[in-house]
C-alpha cells in the first residue's frame, strides 16, 4: 500500500474554484453570471500527461469563474477547462508548468473483483492529499442522484470518499488509475462510487484527440483486448483516407510505440500524438503477425470548412435515434420480466432527434425492437443497427421500442423516415 501511494500521490492535484450560484428569488432582475452569489468548491483531479494534462469531475469545475490546481509540493497554477463531458462526469484540465509533471499510470478495471483492495487519494473536506484503504465492494452498481445526473456501471468501494475526493483516483495496489472517484452515499459510511477506468479511457482519449486540441487528424482508433494471458492495444478501425491509412497501418495491428512513447492504451496514443506537426511523420510501430514494423504517420490539418465530428469516431446509433446507450445486465431487468436477458441503459437524448420525438428518456432501459412484427432483443449497442438494417426497417418508416421505466415496461413508436436514418442504415 506504500507504495503504491509513493508512486501515485504526486500525480493527485487539489482543485478549488470559486462557483457561480445558481440564481435565485433574491436576484430576480440579474440575469448576468457577474452579478450571482459566488461560492467556494473543491474538488482532486488526478495529472494524466507530464504536460499539465488533468482529468477532474464535470461538476467540479461547471460553471466556475475560475479554477486553481495545487500540486503535492504545494506549487499552485491557474487552470483552464479544455473538454467536459455531463453525461459521464468528466472534465480535461489544462496547467503550464514550468518543467514536466509526474503522470499516472493508467491501468484497467476490466478485471477487478470484488473484495480486492483500492486506495483512494484526494483533497477530502479540505484536507489536501488524504489518503483511504478500502476494498471493492461492488461492481456495476447503478447510482442516480438526480432526474440530470444518473450513473451506470460504477465501482463501489468503502475507501472512504468523502466532498473533495470528486475527480481523485482510485488506485489499486500497484499504484494504478483504475477509477475516478466520483460521488458518496449521504449519511452513509463506507459506501463511495467512482467511474471505472476502462470508460474514462474511452472519453479521456476523444477529449485528448488531435482533432479536438490541435484540429490535426491521424485516423487510428485503438482499442484494448486479450491476446491469450497479455493485454494488448490494437488499431481496432483505421479511417478510410486518413493519414494513418496512407502510412500503411492497417485494422488489427498491434500499437507498439508512437514517438518515444510505448502505447498501452487509447489515451496513450492520443498523448502521443499531441506534439505531432505536420510535415514531420510521427514514428508508429506495429506488430504484425509478430513482426514489428515501423511506420512513418504525417498528420494533417482538418480539411478547410470540414466539421470536426465528421473526423472523429461516429456513433452510429447517437447519428441515427439520436441515443446514447450503455450495456444493462439481466439482474437490472428481470423484474419485470425474467425472460429478459439484458438490455441498454439510455444515457443521453439528442434534442430535436426521433428519440426525442418518441419521448425516450435518460434512465430509461432499451429491451426490444419490433419491425415489420418481428421483435429483436436490444442487449448489445451493434444490436440496434443490426435490426435498422434488416429489410423490414429498411421498407418502413418506423420502429416499436420496448423500454422499462419506473420498473415497468413500457413501449414507444420512433420513426425511421428521417434522410439521415435512412442514409446510415441504407450504408
Amino acid at each position: 500500500m506504500v507504495e503504491a501511494v509513493s508512486k501515485a500521490q504526486a500525480c493527485v492535484v487539489n482543485i478549488s474554484s470559486e462557483k457561480k450560484a445558481a440564481s435565485s428569488s433574491r436576484w430576480p432582475f440579474s440575469p448576468e453570471e457577474n452579478q450571482r452569489p459566488r461560492v467556494n468548491g473543491m474538488g482532486s483531479g488526478v495529472i494524466v500527461d507530464g504536460r499539465g494534462y488533468i482529468l477532474t469531475n464535470h461538476h467540479v469545475v461547471d460553471r466556475v469563474a475560475g479554477v486553481q490546481v495545487q500540486l503535492l509540493d504545494g506549487t499552485s497554477y491557474p487552470a483552464r477547462v479544455l473538454q467536459f463531458d455531463p453525461v459521464m462526469d468528466l472534465a480535461l484540465i489544462k496547467v503550464e508548468p514550468t518543467s514536466p509533471l509526474p503522470a499516472i499510470k493508467i491501468g484497467t478495471s476490466a478485471d477487478l473483483m470484488v473484495g480486492e483492495p483500492v486506495i483512494t487519494i484526494g483533497n477530502a473536506f479540505g484536507y489536501e492529499n488524504t489518503v483511504s484503504v478500502g476494498i471493492v465492494s461492488a461492481l456495476h452498481r447503478d447510482v442516480t442522484l438526480s432526474d440530470e445526473q444518473v450513473y451506470r456501471n460504477l465501482i463501489q468501494t468503502d475507501a472512504a470518499i468523502n466532498p473533495g475526493n470528486s475527480g481523485g483516483p482510485l488506485i489499486n495496489i500497484e499504484g494504478e488509475l483504475i477509477g475516478i472517484n466520483v460521488a458518496v452515499r449521504a449519511g452513509a459510511q463506507g459506501i463511495g462510487f467512482a467511474l471505472p477506468m476502462d470508460e474514462v479511457k474511452r472519453v479521456a482519449a476523444e477529449m485528448l484527440s488531435t482533432r479536438r486540441l490541435a484540429q490535426l487528424w491521424h485516423g487510428v482508433v485503438a482499442a484494448e483486448t486479450m491476446r491469450g494471458p497479455r493485454r494488448v492495444l490494437l488499431a481496432a478501425d483505421v479511417q478510410r483516407g486518413s493519414p494513418g491509412e496512407a502510412a500503411g497501418v492497417r485494422p488489427g495491428d498491434e500499437l507498439v510505440q508512437i514517438g518515444a512513447m510505448p502505447v498501452s492504451n487509447a489515451v496513450d496514443v492520443e498523448r502521443a500524438f499531441l506534439d505531432a506537426r505536420p510535415g514531420t511523420p510521427m514514428k508508429v510501430v506495429v506488430r504484425r503477425e509478430g513482426v514489428d514494423a515501423t511506420l512513418a504517420v504525417d498528420v494533417r490539418p482538418l480539411p478547410d470548412g470540414a466539421t470536426l465530428a465528421a473526423y472523429e469516431q461516429t456513433d452510429p446509433i447517437w447519428d441515427t435515434l439520436g441515443l446514447k446507450t450503455s450495456p444493462a445486465s439481466g439482474d437490472d431487468v428481470s423484474s419485470v420480466n425474467p425472460k429478459l436477458r439484458g438490455g441498454l441503459f439510455i444515457q443521453a437524448v439528442s434534442p430535436g432527434s426521433p428519440a426525442a420525438a418518441a419521448a425516450l428518456q435518460r434512465g430509461d432501459i432499451l429491451v426490444g425492437m419490433n419491425v415489420g412484427d418481428r421483435n429483436w432483443e436490444t442487449i448489445r449497442p451493434d444490436n440496434i443497427m443490426y435490426v435498422l438494417r434488416q429489410p423490414e426497417a429498411v421498407q418502413t418508416d418506423s420502429a416499436l421500442l420496448y423500454v422499462i421505466r419506473r420498473n415497468g415496461l413500457q413501449s414507444r413508436r420512433i420513426s425511421l423516415a428521417d434522410p439521415r436514418v435512412k442514409n446510415i442504415i441504407a450504408q
